[in-house]
């Protein structure tokens, strides 16, 4: 499973209005859409962050989709800018149930962010 966070979302609405910031989440959408196989299901549970469930994948392989997710946002030269922070969980190492897997994932989530923005 891997937990997606848009990195300053607050300022994006804040500086280009929140048109800029419906236009962002469905950048995310269509990159979400176009990398995903069909196996896989990717999904927004709230404000700018979303889920993306990998069935058969195992952690290294879910971190590199993470990463290469990551890169693609961006990347994509479109205005204004975005990032985006991931977190990964892999059954069942990290969580048996749907809860506890997404709680795994949310906070490898908040690690990494915390990490962005104390170095």
């Amino acid at each position: 499973m891997l937990i997606f966070d848009l990195n300053g979302m607050k300022r994006i609405n804040d500086r280009h209005g929140h048109p800029a910031g419906n236009c962002a989440l469905c950048r995310l959408a269509d990159i979400f859409r176009s990398s995903c196989r069909s196996v896989d299901t990717a999904a927004r549970y709230g404000g700018d962050e979303f889920a993306i469930v990998l069935p058969e994948t195992g952690a290294k392989e879910a971190d590199a989709v993470g990463r290469r997710l990551c890169g693609r946002i961006s990347n994509d030269h479109e205005e204004p800018r975005l990032s985006m922070s991931v977190g990964v969980a892999v059954y069942p190492e990290d969580g048996t149930t749907n809860k506890t897997l997404f709680q795994a994932a949310d906070r490898s989530l908040y690690k990494i962010k915390h990490l962005k923005y104390t170095l």
